[in-house]
């Protein structure tokens, strides 16, 4: 039996989600779905419940759950007691916006797996990390990209991201669900720094659409883009 299966049952009885509990450990849903299914059939009875679009236990899965936490509890802490107590240094590129808003709470999750582990983070844009990767001067990249295809490197998809539009309330754009590259005609734009790769995915579209646009402000501040929109300067 797999300790990771007692790893996934119990994140899911957590979340009382299997898609929330896959986000959480970085799986497909089906991957979760088949290694809950397998501890069922192993110990055969029914562990959850669909309750209101949410999973409740049964009463063999909470049972079931006490001893899973049991489980890898006593993995976790063995693996610390026995893994060498090696300081290890790990630098990681990345852009502002991840650093800022998506890669915290997983930071939190490997920084509790592995306290004596040194992380740095260097935010800057794609391209320069991909040159840094080149070189060997960071160990990772996670970069806001299609997949990398340079042959002295691994590329990874971890996710798809969602590309929205933010506004001021009083735009005519505000409250829209959708909006179509030729209603951006003539936006003032408040746009990251250039070689950011959504601003150069945006401009490309526009460019290729016949789409005029003004060019209000340039930054690499996420937080001061959005106070320049709050502000009425423009779009993003």
């Amino acid at each position: 039996m797999d300790i990771q299966y007692f790893i996934t049952f119990r994140e899911a009885a957590r979340c009382q989600s299997l898609t929330k509990a896959a986000e959480q450990l970085n799986y497909a849903q089906p991957t979760v779905s088949v290694q809950i299914k397998k501890l069922e059939n192993h110990f055969g009875t029914k562990l959850f419940e669909r309750n209101s679009n949410k999973l409740k236990l049964t009463e063999q899965g909470l049972r079931l759950l006490g001893y899973a936490d049991k489980i890898v509890d006593g993995y976790l802490g063995a693996e610390n007691l026995f893994i060498p107590d090696v300081v290890v240094d790990l630098t990681i590129g990345t852009t502002e916006t991840l650093a800022a808003f998506l890669l915290p709470p997983y930071f939190q999750m490997f920084r509790k797996k592995y306290p004596k582990l040194n992380v740095t983070f260097f935010p800057t844009s794609d391209g320069k990390n991909i040159s840094k990767l080149k070189n060997g001067e960071i160990d990772l990249a996670i970069v806001l990209n299609t997949p990398i295809t340079a042959p002295e490197l691994r590329s990874l998809p971890i996710r798809h991201e969602d590309f929205v539009f933010i506004c001021p309330k009083d735009h005519p754009l505000s409250g829209r669900n959708d909006v179509s590259i030729h209603e951006l005609r003539g936006s003032s734009f408040i746009f990251t720094e250039k070689g950011c790769t959504y601003r150069e995915a945006l401009e490309r579209s526009m460019n290729d659409n016949g789409v005029t646009y003004e060019t209000v402000s340039e930054m690499g501040s996420i937080e001061g883009i959005k106070q320049c929109v709050i502000y009425g300067m423009g779009i993003a």
